[in-house]
């Protein structure tokens, strides 16, 4: 990582849950403060570790170690989560299909939800953080906002807000929904506080994606 590097008081504490180098709501560098932890947990697993040699201003480079055995046979893939069943077992689609916001600036989360969101029909529309999506949101027509909290560029539920403002000159009101790693009750109370319709925690249970997710659009949805 050829970016700002980690000072050395933080070097330890980048591996804890919910952490960053740079805790504050409107950091230049998005992430979930999740990533170093799992890593963490998935090498200790693996009978390994994990490590980081960083200079301030330079960069990073992390490091692990695993122990890893031959496979015997081939193990099949898991299964991606449980969504409500058709005829003869397929799945059953929406009844109808969503136009989706989706604010997030993870690539590989956009890509997740994305590819989720479309397999159902859906049609999403991406933006990368909470500015952009304001643009979108004034310029076009969205059935749902699937939003995280942590984006770079806007701090927090700031977003949210600010859309619920213009609401009120226009009349209308889109259905918006939550999406954080942050996993604790009072966040969950805290969105709905701000005007959000509903709640979704990192990482990702399809099942429970698709029911709140459809569920929210087609109970606003006009």
């Amino acid at each position: 990582d050829t970016g700002v590097g980690i000072p050395p008081e933080k070097q330890t504490d980048i591996f804890q849950a919910f952490t960053q180098a740079n805790e504050s709501t409107t950091r230049q560098y998005g992430g979930t403060g999740l990533g170093l932890s799992i890593s963490t947990q998935l090498t200790s697993l693996m009978g390994g570790r994990i490590w980081v040699e960083s200079v301030v201003g330079e960069g990073s480079c992390f490091h692990f170690t695993v122990r890893l055995g031959l496979a015997s046979e081939t193990v099949p893939a898991a299964a991606s989560g449980n969504v409500e069943s058709g005829p003869n077992g397929t799945q059953a689609l929406p009844n109808r299909a969503l136009r989706i916001l989706l604010a997030e600036d993870n690539p590989v989360n956009r890509k997740v939800a994305t590819t989720l969101l479309e397999k159902r029909g859906h049609q999403v529309v991406v933006a990368e953080d909470g500015l952009k999506a304001l643009g979108l949101f004034e310029r076009e027509s969205f059935d749902l906002i699937l939003m995280d909290l942590q984006m770079p560029e806007m701090g927090d539920l700031d977003a949210v807000r600010k859309i619920r403002e213009m609401e009120h000159r226009t009349g209308r009101r889109v259905s918006i929904v939550a999406m954080t790693a942050h996993a604790m009750e009072d966040d969950r109370q805290r969105c709905l506080e701000a005007g959000m319709d509903d709640y979704l925690s990192k990482p990702i249970e399809v099942a429970q994606f698709y029911r709140v997710v459809e569920g929210v659009g087609a109970r606003h949805s006009h």
